[in-house]
């Protein structure tokens, strides 16, 4: 499938002094099946945060059906005036799932924009994992695919990803409302951008990107 759909041969590897290693790969059917019907508790523990995901709470769209849509529809529509490259995260040593991330662009050839989406799950949490995912994919973007920005937005008061932002050298540049949270109630949301001389790059992160052959560069940008 690797020669069929050039995403599936795409792998980034981080590691740092914090973590001995993530694996990101593009999602195949059986890590959509792996992650379908996430739990709110399962990203946010037992106190669930008014900030949290809304589609988390929606019993239309947090369902294995529309979960396994939502991924193909992103694959299916993948081209170089809009895509989404949707990966899940797993140990590298033992393979265990630790979250996802999405990479997202329109218009990347003159934008050279790229904006991230990410969860973990809650028992890994805290443990410098969120932070080399993002650096994972901000390494790829700005030195693979020779992205000028990378952005991500989150709920003001998330202060978790606030914090990831700070450490790899966003700025917040905008501010809106979102719905969000069990009761989908309006919140104050930010968005945030690193242009790639500003990015935090720690001397002690390593990674690694196989798989970025030139039809899958041929069509993300």
């Amino acid at each position: 499938m690797d020669s069929m759909w050039p995403p599936f041969g795409l792998t980034i590897r981080a590691s740092d002094t914090t973590h001995p290693g993530v694996e990101l790969r593009v999602m195949r059917d059986e890590d959509i099946a792996a992650i379908a019907g996430v739990a709110p508790e399962d990203i946010y523990g037992a106190d669930i945060p008014d900030y949290a995901f809304p589609w988390l709470f929606n019993p239309g769209m947090n369902t294995p059906a529309a979960a396994a849509q939502f991924r193909w529809t992103n694959r299916a529509q993948l081209r170089p005036e809009k895509w989404s490259l949707d990966f899940i995260v797993r140990d590298a040593h033992s393979g265990e799932i630790l979250g996802t991330i999405d990479a997202r662009a329109e218009d990347f050839a003159t934008t050279r924009e790229i904006a991230t989406g990410s969860w973990v799950f809650h028992r890994f949490q805290g443990q410098g994992v969120g932070t080399l995912i993002r650096h994972a994919v901000v390494s790829f973007g700005l030195d693979y695919l020779g992205a000028q920005v990378m952005s991500t937005s989150w709920v003001a008061h998330n202060e978790a990803s606030a914090r990831v932002s700070q450490k790899l050298g966003y700025q917040v540049v905008s501010e809106g409302e979102e719905k969000a949270g069990p009761q989908n109630s309006s919140q104050r949301h930010v968005t945030a951008r690193v242009a790639a001389p500003n990015y935090k790059r720690p001397d002690d992160l390593h990674v690694e990107v196989s798989g970025l052959s030139q039809q899958l560069l041929g069509m993300l940008r």
